[in-house]
């Protein structure tokens, strides 16, 4: 009782004597268990604060990791800086392969001695990559000055200081647009003739060899480029677009080739991550016959820009080509009017007059993208051609003269094709010029086309190779091989004319042909051969499976698609009002239970349908009490029998976790000894944009690499998959100042398809073919596999514009041929020849179902018909319509985000559900246990958690939080005695 009342008392004294102290102290005690317990209680905000100001690490506590390395870097690759310096190499490489030169009029190489003007406000602002979630910082990159000087080339210096000046006072291109624009138009940044005082003439000096003019073209995520130019600085005619040339610089090329200027070899240089209207390159009368050369850069990267110089004085042969069509016209191109808002004019549906959340494009051009529709109406027709291609697909030139010759094509030319064969072609390639330099060569296939029957494209490509480099002069030569695989040649039948109920189906003929080709327009070197009788490719990877159509309903929404039985009559057009304007039906099919079900309905005669549930624990177990490891299933295959007994040990909570939390890593399980993983973004290189502290970050100091279309425009496979192996050696490397963990994941390569030039992440795609793009990046993949690093192939599928993308999931609509033979195609190959085990799916929808939770997709097609064994993750998910219990279902695993995991209770939890979630959680660890992840993990090896550097200064600021309060606390004590006891006198 005496304890009881000392307690009292004191509780007495401090509200009589020290109150303000009592309430204060005790309302930040409150405040600061609040805090710490929901910041560590909550996952969402745990792990937004990992992801933003740096995550835990992991400390040795008993083993050898050394006895567990399943995946080793390239030999001479022992540190960060190592890992750095031969990225960089690679990129360098990448960009001295992948320009390509457009026009040589004797422009190029430039003389030894030749000292040169460089024009153009974006000379000291290039674009060295996209803006978005993979973006890089470019404040190191080397510019264009810095090439040239190291390729000892003379450029103006008062011409430059010129142009730093006008930017350090804010002319120029303005800043990027923000994720989620959408653009009317966009500033170029050209200064106009006004600017230069004086004239051109006044800042030229005795730099007259060469003028190189500088034009650049930004991209980005979440915005598209602008197909009009409304109040644009530098644009008179509000009708024109971002990518043909505005007033500005169409002023100054001019004025560099006028007949009284100083300059009689001007050159272009294009610093674009898409296509651009040229067709002013053939129009030498305008400019006097001065502007002689032209070079595509693409976007470079940190240091891809270093090959320029190089390639201009000639130390390089340029041996880039094209990734896409350069048509004259793009407002002439089948998709143009069926893109974005469709030039303003809305893509938004209605009902009833009602505006809806819900936009849709239509792909009403059916196979005909790119080169597929310019080959094939121009096919007979030069003079339509030659009016609306301005450079084919696959065209570049070189500084030397290139003769081929077919060496053997006996296993093909007039024979029959089986279903089954593989055809070689040898092509000897001799250099007869006098640089030395490599070459590509490329196979295309046609296929004779029936008026009413499937339809076909003029060419497709079938193959390419990239010579080594090939001495001068006529003696030196190199050997290229071609396979002919029929597959790629067949044309799927969506309609049922020869395969009922969809199919693959080579038809029977005569008029079969195979091209040696410098280009998709060259049909100079022709190798016939036949199809005896149709041939079907109807067999799926998976037992159970076979290739069937699986999107009827999205096919048929489009009533009219373009033919070439009729180009005019069949020729895309804009949505009507009509066509903007749909019933309740549709936009109640976008919902989660019209693709599920609801109440009692949930799952019934869906094809994930399960009626038993899983036996899962009941409580997590620790790490010394479980008896199967996660290590104990590597190289281990997907339907070994040891998984289901490692999947019994868990629960259904931490599996929940694990595929709720998936913002850039997987998370740990400690019992099994899954350890997290780190899975940074993109395509350009190592990245994470939700990082804000470089000291704390995870991922840092990795290489920029030049963008995807630079890449593809190589047309090197070897040079693809050294690329995967550069990226492989720094994911080895991975946390070097932190724990040494390695990025096990990445979400990339990216294989959309450039359906239209003014896509904003074309700089981020491969191309405008499914093949290019795909060969590529299952050699990038290759490589990045060698090193133990899972690729999330992205995004799958048809996300191919980013206007309205994840506006409650973009609509897309297109035909089962389009959609198999040109947008699946890239993944297809990633799967098939690149060996991916991750996935990402899209934020856009096929028809009215989400991309992410199409069983459809992720299923039926992903893993029955390709064979597909792994993890496929969300976009980045703070979307209410990305529902991650209909994902589970469908066939995903992941949701990139802090926390969003399946549903614990509710009328969606039923056997399939469970069912469902154990699935995705195998799925997950199938594809970690198989990486570089697992590198150190092993029987005896045992690591302690360390707390996250936020964590850290949270307890810090508990710590001194507490000390002032006892400081406090005592001197208010001790005022309240004295108080207490000069009453006590007083009285």
């Amino acid at each position: 009782m005496n304890v009881f009342k000392k307690i009292g008392g004191g509780v007495r004294f401090l509200w009589k004597r020290c109150r303000a102290f009592t309430i204060t102290g005790t309302s930040l005690i409150a405040l600061l268990l609040a805090v710490n317990l929901i910041i560590l209680q909550v996952p969402l905000i745990s792990n937004t604060f990992n992801t933003i100001f740096g995550e835990g690490g992991r400390v040795l506590q008993s083993g050898d990791p050394g006895t567990a390395e399943y995946f080793t870097p390239t030999e001479g690759i022992g540190t960060k800086s190592d890992a750095l310096a031969a990225a960089n190499a690679v990129n360098e490489r990448i960009c001295a392969e992948g320009f390509v030169l457009l026009k040589n009029d004797g422009a190029l190489p430039l003389g030894n001695y030749d000292k040169i003007s460089v024009f153009g406000m974006n000379s000291v602002d290039l674009v060295y990559g996209g803006t978005g979630s993979a973006e890089k910082d470019s404040g190191d990159s080397v510019d264009l000055y810095k090439s040239l000087a190291d390729s000892g080339i003379a450029y103006n210096p008062e011409l430059k200081r010129f142009y730093d000046n006008q930017k350090a006072a804010g002319k120029g291109r303005p800043k990027s647009p923000s994720m989620g624009d959408i653009l009317t138009g966009f500033a170029t940044g050209e200064l106009a003739l006004s600017e230069y005082a004086g004239g051109l003439d006044a800042y030229v000096g005795d730099y007259t060899d060469a003028a190189l003019m500088v034009v650049s073209r930004i991209g980005g995520e979440a915005y598209d480029l602008p197909t009009m130019s409304l109040d644009t600085p530098g644009r008179s005619d509000g009708t024109e677009h971002y990518l043909e040339l505005d007033d500005n610089e169409e002023a100054l090329l001019e004025a560099l080739c006028a007949e009284d200027s100083q300059f009689d070899n001007v050159i272009l240089l294009i610093n674009c991550g898409t296509s651009m209207e040229l067709g002013f390159l053939r129009d030498d009368g305008r400019f006097n016959g001065k502007l002689k050369g032209a070079l595509w850069v693409g976007t470079t990267g940190g240091t891809g820009m270093e090959a320029l110089g190089r390639i201009l004085i000639g130390a390089v042969n340029p041996s880039g080509r094209l990734v896409d069509t350069y048509a004259a016209d793009f407002t002439q191109t089948p998709s143009y009017k069926n893109f974005g808002t469709n030039n303003g004019q809305g893509n938004t549906y209605f009902v009833s007059g009602t505006e809806q959340n819900a936009h849709f494009v239509d792909y009403e051009e059916g196979i005909y993208v790119g080169y597929r529709y310019y080959e094939t109406r121009g096919a007979g027709d030069e003079k339509w051609y030659d009016q609306n291609v301005v450079y084919p697909f696959g065209y570049g030139l070189s500084y030397t003269d290139f003769s081929w010759e077919i060496e053997d094509s006996s296993g093909i030319q007039n024979v029959s094709v089986s279903k089954d064969g593989k055809y070689t072609i040898r092509i000897r390639v001799t250099n007869n010029g006098v640089y030395p330099g490599k070459d590509v060569v490329q196979l295309y296939g046609h296929a004779p086309y029936t008026e009413g029957g499937i339809e076909k494209s003029e060419v497709v490509l079938l193959d390419f190779a990239k010579t080594k480099v090939i001495q001068a002069g006529g003696a030196d030569y190199d050997v290229v091989e071609l396979t002919f695989d029929p597959y790629y040649l067949a044309s799927y039948d969506y309609q049922g004319v020869k395969a009922p109920g969809g199919g693959y189906v080579l038809e029977a003929g005569q008029g079969y042909k195979l091209y040696v080709s410098r280009n998709a327009h060259d049909r100079a070197m022709e190798i016939p051969f036949r199809v005896d009788a149709d041939i079907f490719f109807n067999e799926a990877v998976a037992e159970g499976y076979e290739v069937e159509n699986r999107f009827d309903d999205v096919s048929g929404h489009i009533e009219t698609y373009l033919t070439r039985s009729d180009w005019s009559a069949t020729f895309p057009t804009a949505p009507t009002e009509e066509d903007r304007t749909v019933g309740q039906e549709l936009i109640d099919s976008m919902s989660l239970e019209a693709y599920i079900g609801s109440g009692t309905e949930v799952d019934l005669d869906k094809p994930w349908y399960s009626a038993r549930k899983p036996r899962q624990k009941r409580s997590p177990m620790d790490y010394g009490s479980t008896e199967y490891k996660l290590y104990d299933l590597i190289g281990k295959s997907y339907d070994d029998p040891l998984w289901d007994k490692l999947l019994n040990q868990l629960t259904y909570a931490e599996m929940r976790y694990l595929i709720g939390t998936g913002n850039f890593n997987t998370a740990e399980l400690k019992g099994i000894g899954k350890p997290k993983t780190t899975d940074p973004d993109g395509p350009a290189g190592f990245t994470n944009f939700m990082t804000v502290i470089d000291t704390t970050a995870t991922v840092y100091d990795t290489c920029f690499y030049a963008s995807e279309c630079v890449i593809a425009a190589t047309w090197n496979v070897e040079l693809a998959e050294e690329m995967g192996k550069a990226v492989g050696d720094e994911a080895l490397v991975g946390n070097e100042r932190g724990d040494g963990r390695p990025y096990s994941g990445w979400y990339a390569p990216a294989v959309n398809i450039h359906r239209n030039p003014f896509g904003g992440r074309n700089w981020e795609y491969y191309s405008e073919d499914s093949f290019l793009s795909g060969r590529m990046a299952a050699q990038v993949i290759q490589g990045a596999k060698s090193r133990g690093v899972y690729t999330y192939v992205k995004h799958f599928a048809v996300n191919d514009q980013e206007t309205h993308r994840d506006a409650n999931g973009l609509i897309t609509w297109l035909s089962e041929q389009s959609l198999r033979e040109i947008y699946l195609r890239p993944f297809e190959m990633a799967v098939k020849e690149g060996g991916s085990s991750a996935m990402m799916s899209s934020f856009n929808r096929l028809g009215t179902v989400w991309a992410g939770g199409s069983y459809e997709l992720l299923t039926d097609i992903l893993r029955g018909e390709w064979g597909f064994q792994g993890a496929v993750v969300t976009d980045y998910n703070t979307n209410a319509y990305m529902y991650p219990d209909q994902m589970i279902r469908a066939g995903g695993d992941i949701d990139l985000m802090q926390d969003k995991q399946p549903s614990a209770s509710g009328e969606v939890v039923t056997a399939s559900h469970q069912t469902a979630i154990r699935r995705a959680a195998k799925n997950i660890l199938f594809t970690v246990v198989n990486s570089s992840a697992m590198n150190g993990m092993g029987e005896g090896i045992v690591y302690r958690d360390t707390l996250p550097p936020w964590q850290t200064f949270m307890y810090a600021v508990d710590a001194a939080a507490a000390a002032a309060l006892i400081a406090w606390g005592a001197l208010a004590v001790r005022k309240g005695r004295k108080k207490e006891a000069a009453e006590c006198c007083f009285m």
